[in-house]
């Protein structure tokens, strides 16, 4: 008997809005686990938004939106829960100034596990390896250059491997 596998992202005929303007109309799209997807168009075209539904931060005015098989939640608490199961990757890098690249990478380690510094250390350096900055990790982000900035903001992305990756 063939198991029914269940796409990471599922959108069905999504419409959203923004200051009553519809930027997505009857918006379609299933990309199953394990893919590589590319949503392409031209600047204004709704590619930030639909990120920004994917992360709860918009919600659909019509349609189905789901992620792992279930729709994206109302509450704040099992919002934060599914954003743990996604890293993001904006077009800012996001990085703090006030930390260094390693505490920036670490971050989410430190708020969303209760990993020892050890095992914060051994995975904060690589993912700065598997972007090319292991050595980069006392740096200000102020030191770096933008290409380095948006490769350290990948690495903390991916530093708890979550099983969804978006790119905008």
């Amino acid at each position: 008997m063939a198991t029914e596998v269940v796409p990471v992202v599922q959108l069905s005929g999504v419409r959203i809005e923004r200051g009553g303007r519809a930027i997505l109309r009857d918006a379609s799209l299933s990309v199953p686990a394990g893919s590589i997807t590319a949503v392409l168009g031209p600047s204004g075209s709704g590619k930030s938004t639909l990120l920004a539904a994917l992360t709860g931060e918009l919600r659909p005015v019509s349609g189905s939106l789901q992620l792992f098989g279930a729709p994206i939640p109302g509450s704040q608490r099992a919002l934060l829960e599914l954003r743990k199961r996604m890293g993001v990757l904006l077009q800012g890098n996001g990085l703090l100034s006030d930390l260094d690249v390693f505490e920036n990478v670490a971050l989410p380690l430190r708020t969303h596990t209760d990993l020892p510094d050890a095992v914060i250390a051994e995975l904060v350096l690589m993912k700065l390896n598997a972007v090319g900055l292991r050595e980069a990790g006392q740096l200000e982000p102020t030191q770096l250059s933008g290409g380095m900035a948006r490769r350290v903001a990948l690495a903390r992305a991916m530093v708890l491997d979550p099983p969804l990756m978006l790119y905008d």
